[in-house]
């Protein structure tokens, strides 16, 4: 089996449709599944890093011998302009989680839009994953009734819901049930929701009267004003952070990793490591892991800008408790925000040598996102890999393989890691 590119998370998508719009003339949106999986035949995904590499010419790698390396963050490539006019949060918004999490993706979103409630279990599968890291932040995109006959209605009945306390349990059972109301008229709509709320506790009559007062009638009407005056006339529209989040990439898996890079963003480096090798010296270095102890001998000859950032992250202590990927083919690890796609907040070039591929076992190698893209995340093949050329192999093992084919299995990021780097130690000849 021919290891990808990408070996540690390659997510199959697939595209739903265009977004709910209000007019011909709004952008289509469209809401993405991932899945994530290992070491996949079939399951390919662009590269993440395809908006900084638009700027380059076509085949030019992002780093190079002139320029060997370069500030460089996931995060940073992804959220570049943050949506300045977004309203700031407040107490009149609807949110699950807490006000101080890292993580807040903000929905603009309505019950009757069909692509809404594919998104929405997708955000609170990651918020029950993440409870206290991720926020929710829901807020309506009312609709007219000559495009969406009930979209006002169902609004006006999430906030009487609201009034109830039963916001975010509403809003769920609509969306689930959205096949079966969506089709009724709007005239039986007030029937239909009052044998439906008494399930959800929601007492029906205070539910009616509060659905048709002046204020939440109010409340909607400047819900749909706001929409309009930020020219948001799809749904969903989603932010994270305040930053506008695309419709191919939206899945449980990808939501996830995202929140993992945010979350570890604040310890990536703002510059390029210094120089930390001296000339005529010879590095090893001992990892270890919670298996045992893997010597390596660091070709800093044939892979010096790779052995410096080695060197120099491991005297940081960026590596200690360094989860690990490990399948049948390689042990992985190097990235604290175990994605596969962190790093310590740089690039550097490629540094491919004849003398060291893969065809060997017991290669210490750079993963890369791309093409003169690698950064912390590195790799130890356990058996010879095919169609690996063009890799940065930086080190051999010179002993503890036993410990490499010892490490537990574990070939999705989502599962347990049952196995870390405890420590890495540089020694110098």
């Amino acid at each position: 089996m021919k290891m990808k590119r990408y070996l540690p998370v390659l997510l199959a998508v697939m595209i739903f449709a265009a977004a709910c719009q209000g007019s011909s003339q709004e952008t289509p949106l469209a809401d993405t599944v991932g899945t994530a999986v290992v070491d996949s035949e079939e399951a390919v995904v662009d590269n993440p890093q395809q908006e900084s590499q638009e700027e380059l010419a076509p085949g030019e790698p992002f780093t190079s011998a002139e320029t060997p390396c370069k500030p460089f963050s996931l995060i940073g490539e992804k959220m570049v302009t943050p949506r300045a006019d977004l309203p700031e949060v407040t107490a009149e918004d609807w949110s699950v989680g807490p006000a101080d999490a890292p993580v807040t993706f903000m929905e603009y979103s309505e019950l009757q839009c069909p692509y809404c409630s594919q998104l929405e279990p997708l955000l609170v599968a990651v918020q029950e994953r993440y409870p206290d890291d991720v926020r929710i932040v829901f807020r309506h995109r009312p609709f007219p009734v000559s495009f969406h006959d009930k979209s006002i209605l169902a609004a006006q009945a999430m906030e009487a819901a609201g009034k109830q306390d039963l916001f975010s349990e509403f809003k769920n059972f609509m969306f689930e049930q959205q096949g079966v109301w969506s089709g009724i008229a709007p005239k039986d709509f007030d029937a239909w929701l009052t044998e439906q709320v008494p399930a959800l506790g929601i007492d029906p009559d205070q539910f009616l009267e509060d659905m048709y007062s002046d204020a939440i009638e109010k409340k909607i009407e400047a819900a749909a004003e706001s929409a309009n005056a930020l020219e948001i006339n799809g749904t969903p529209t989603l932010f994270v952070n305040g930053y506008p989040w695309p419709e191919q990439e939206r899945g449980v898996e990808i939501f996830s990793i995202y929140v993992q890079l945010i979350k570890h963003a604040d310890i990536e480096y703002a510059t390029c490591p210094p120089n930390v090798l001296e000339e005529g010296k010879d590095y090893r270095a001992v990892i270890s892991t919670s298996q045992g102890d893997i010597e390596i001998d660091l070709l800093e000859d044939a892979a010096p800008v790779a052995v410096n950032s080695f060197v120099y992250l491991a005297r940081e202590g960026w590596y200690e408790d360094n989860p690990f990927i490990t399948t049948a083919e390689f042990a992985l690890s190097g990235d604290p925000s175990d994605t596969g796609y962190g790093g310590p907040g740089y690039a550097y070039l490629d540094e491919s040598d004849d003398a060291y591929t893969l065809d060997e076992t017991g290669m210490v190698a750079s993963f890369s996102l791309g093409e003169g893209i690698n950064g912390s995340t590195f790799f130890i093949n356990k058996e010879p890999l095919e169609g690996q050329l063009g890799r940065t192999v930086f080190g051999t093992v010179t002993s503890g393989m036993d410990v490499v084919n010892s490490l537990s299995p574990r070939d999705n990021i989502f599962s347990p890691a049952a196995d870390t780097i405890n420590s890495i130690t540089i020694s110098e000849q």
